[in-house]
């Protein structure tokens, strides 16, 4: 996005709906769908998890992302300025703030796991190119408490993402998405298909996509709310400044269809490759963020050419972390340019951010491995980010958005905003204004409550 350094910048547009898509997409589609979902479903009992999310991501998910699309284009300016726009007050500012806030740890922790991703693409057609898959897991556990490796790389990802903000994201994104994206795809086809293959395969398979239903609890619900909102950006206020860049005649509910749609296939075929592989591999399926470095490379040890493959991997994973990255960075630079436009240039706005992205990463880098034993609340530095963000910070963002959308925004601006002043009529725009009224706001107050631990 361009910016204009002299008094208020004025808002560039997509340059139409396959682009908006595309680098939407690109921007959900990262560590929350091919790292994140592999792991939560497999602390949180594999299909049973599995259930849950696609039904948080049907009923809840696509339905706030869509407000959050409203309100940005409404407001054609940064979270903050959008949410006093809508209102004509400051009373919900503060959703801003804390969207700022969370995209500031979330990137933090982003950065790491890219940091990670370095490593392993440098080492390719190396150490990984020869490895017993046995010896995978202490090759990772190695490199991750070691101290320098895990910062450099952090700190390399992290420039990486201020340089390509630095330079402006929508004509790169749009364009270089149009690539990747179908490449990482196809990429993860091809896995998959091999992963199947694996002897004990089908044990993951059926962990997988046989759900027991008894698993299924409040904490449950709260995790697949968190991690839909994570991997949709739904709760960050990155989508009401994606939004903010749309004209007022795109077709937003079906824009947003093809958008999670994207999203979730994504999130599905990674766990059709990494639970096959772990189970194979007999490794822990809710191992966490090790999960995926773990379990990849013991399957590109089995295959003929593993070094090409898992260097084209990582790096396709790399360049979706680094859109998905973007757009995180770009909840704050547009907050800070448009708030101090004779302070701050979009250049001095990203190296800010990313200084502190970095510095908010340290903790979370060494929580991996000289800090791993610290606790706070109960949690280590890494989870501790994770639960404030996607347990409390994005769900309480989306339950006051539902509330600002359908009870004192009102049915009528919005359904009138939602179908472009009524050029736009579908019966399910009444049915998305039901869900978000009275449905999401009592479905993210559970998980609210249970992210502060008063339901468990």
């Amino acid at each position: 996005m361009s910016d204009n350094n002299k008094g208020t910048p004025k808002r560039e547009q997509w340059s139409g709906r396959l682009g908006f898509v595309i680098a939407t997409a690109g921007s959900a589609v990262g560590l929350g769908n091919v790292m994140k979902f592999p792991w939560m479903t497999g602390k949180y009992g594999g299909a049973a998890f599995l259930f849950v999310y696609i039904i948080v991501m049907l009923v809840v998910g696509v339905g706030m992302l869509m407000c959050d699309f409203l309100i940005g284009r409404h407001g054609k300016a940064n979270a903050v300025a959008s949410y006093k726009k809508l209102l004509g007050n400051n009373h919900f500012a503060w959703m801003g703030y804390l969207g700022i806030f969370c995209a500031l740890l979330a990137l933090s922790y982003y950065a790491v796991f890219g940091g990670w991703m370095l490593y392993y693409m440098v080492n390719s057609f190396g150490t990984l190119a020869h490895i017993d898959p046995s010896a995978v897991g202490d090759f990772f556990g190695g490199f991750v408490s070691s101290v320098p490796g895990p910062l450099i790389g952090t700190a390399v990802f992290m420039i990486l993402t201020v340089v390509i903000v630095c330079g402006g994201v929508k004509d790169g994104i749009e364009r270089a998405s149009k690539f990747m994206m179908p490449a990482l795809l196809l990429i993860m086809v091809i896995l998959v298909v091999r992963a199947l293959t694996l002897p004990g395969a089908m044990k993951g398979v059926e962990f997988y996509l046989k759900p027991d239903f008894s698993l299924i609890n409040f904490s449950v619900v709260a995790a697949a709310v968190g991690q839909v909102f994570f991997s949709l950006n739904v709760g960050t206020t990155g989508m009401v400044n994606y939004g903010s860049y749309l004209s007022d005649e795109e077709d937003i509910p079906k824009s947003t269809a093809f958008i999670a749609f994207a999203d979730f296939a994504i999130a599905f075929l990674a766990g059709l490759l990494v639970f096959p592989s772990a189970f194979s591999f007999g490794i822990d399926p809710g191992a966490g963020p090790s999960l995926l470095f773990i379990t990849m490379p013991s399957l590109f040890a089995q295959l003929s050419f593993g070094g090409i493959f898992c260097f084209l991997f990582f790096v396709l994973l790399l360049f979706a972390s680094l859109t998905s990255s973007v757009s995180i960075l770009e909840i704050f630079v547009p907050y800070v340019t448009e708030t101090f436009p004779t302070k701050f240039t979009r250049k001095k706005a990203s190296v800010l951010g990313g200084i502190i992205c970095f510095i908010l990463a340290i903790p979370v880098s060494f929580s991996f491995g000289i800090w791993g034993d610290v606790r706070i609340l109960g949690r280590d530095i890494f989870t501790l980010y994770d639960d404030f963000i996607c347990k409390i910070g994005f769900p309480l963002i989306a339950m006051c958005t539902a509330i600002i959308v359908g009870w004192i925004w009102g049915k009528k601006n919005a359904l009138d905003a939602i179908s472009n002043h009524g050029k736009l009529k579908r019966r399910m725009n009444d049915v998305w204004f039901f869900l978000v009224k009275f449905i999401c706001p009592v479905l993210l107050m559970i998980v609210v409550l249970t992210g502060f631990g008063i339901i468990k």
